[in-house]
Order: structure tokens, then sequence, then C-alpha cells
């Protein structure tokens, strides 16, 4: 089994490129390629654009994977990147889309206060803005939206799922299965997010 650090460089058994990771938790691993014909990343150094992350199974990746190196992230790659931030957050089973209970967000507080794990009530998002992409009506993600915290500095649990909710309602009108936010790339500076259900579009979760 490979040790995995971000930074570090790995090879792997399926593709001759190097692959550089650039977020890392538990569950996933987001991974930049580096283009052999100019020896660039795919990521790095195209921050004006819209990037979307390479992703893989942890577990994967660490048992087919050989680390032979390690580049530390730059103050600028770590800018974008923001590996600090979660991979996935609000991830609930009872709550859908276009079906909740709760009317207003002080509603909604309060039912995650009396509903989850303190560890998971006291999750946020530590940023002042995000990009969040809505699914529509035939499964696609659509043109993203940019949130911005009430408090100009980060995003509580349960204004992140409001704010989310209102974005994803006024442009599906499905009932979801469960509720979840997936992190994406960046977009115009921004980390970008999408709104999925409690199972992610990648397959790393189940029911």
């Amino acid at each position: 089994m490979a040790h995995l650090e971000i930074g570090g460089i790995y090879s792997t058994q399926w593709d001759e490129r190097p692959y550089r990771i650039i977020g890392l938790d538990e569950v996933e691993v987001f991974y930049d390629c580096r283009n052999l014909h100019d020896n660039s990343w795919t990521f790095s150094g195209n921050f004006k654009k819209k990037c979307y992350f390479f992703r893989i199974s942890r577990a994967f990746f660490s048992a087919n994977a050989k680390q032979h190196g390690h580049q530390p992230l730059s103050v600028e790659e770590t800018k974008f990147f923001r590996p600090y931030l979660p991979m996935r957050i609000g991830r609930f089973k009872e709550l859908c889309w276009n079906a909740f209970d709760q009317k207003n967000i002080q509603a909604l507080r309060a039912y995650l206060e009396a509903s989850v794990e303190s560890e998971v009530l006291h999750q946020s998002m530590q940023s002042q803005e995000i990009i969040v992409l809505p699914y529509g009506q035939k499964g696609g993600l659509l043109k993203g939206e940019k949130l911005t915290a009430d408090n100009q500095e980060f995003f509580t649990l349960a204004e992140l799922v409001w704010k989310s909710k209102l974005v994803q309602e006024a442009v599906n009108a499905n009932t979801s299965s469960g509720i979840g936010l997936y992190r994406m790339g960046f977009e115009k500076g921004l980390p970008s997010y999408y709104i999925g259900e409690y199972v992610d579009r990648a397959g790393l979760f189940q029911e």
C-alpha cells in the first residue's frame, strides 16, 4: 500500500502520466496529471480556467500506485486547490430537495441541532464564497451559482444547506433521494461544489 500525502507524486498501473495528489481524505483522492509533452500539470497554472478535479477511491489508489516524488503545494496552488476544505458536506439521507418540512433557515438549524451528531452539526465551509452547481430535470449539472456567507467569513452547515436548497429547487422540481454537496474543483477563483443526493455521482458512497 502506498503512503498518500498532499503533494505526493505517483506512478500508476493504468496511466503513463505522473499523478500528484492535490486533495485527500479517508475516502477519496483528488489528483493532477502531468502532461508528458511539455511537463505541465493539468490544473496547476491554469487558475483562470474552470477546473473540475480528477478523483479516485483512496483505497484503490493506495493499492495500485507507487510514490516516486513530492512537490509541496505552492502558496498559489493552496489558494485555488484549498485542500483544507471538505470534499463533501451536508450529506443527509432524511432530507430531500423539494421536500423540506422546514420552512426557513431557523427551522432547519433547529432540526439539525436536534437530529444530527455534534461533530456533523459543527461542520462548516471555511470560505467566504463558493460556487454551487445544481442538477437539472435530466440529471445533468447546470450553470453554477455563487453563494456568499452571511458573516463574510464562512458558512455554517445550516446556512450552506439552506442556500443550496434555494438554488437547486429553483431549477428542478423533482424530489431527491437525500441531499449532499460534493467538491468539484474551482471556478472564477472560488471553490466549486455540485449539489447532489445522498449517494454521490462518483459512486464512492452507497446507501
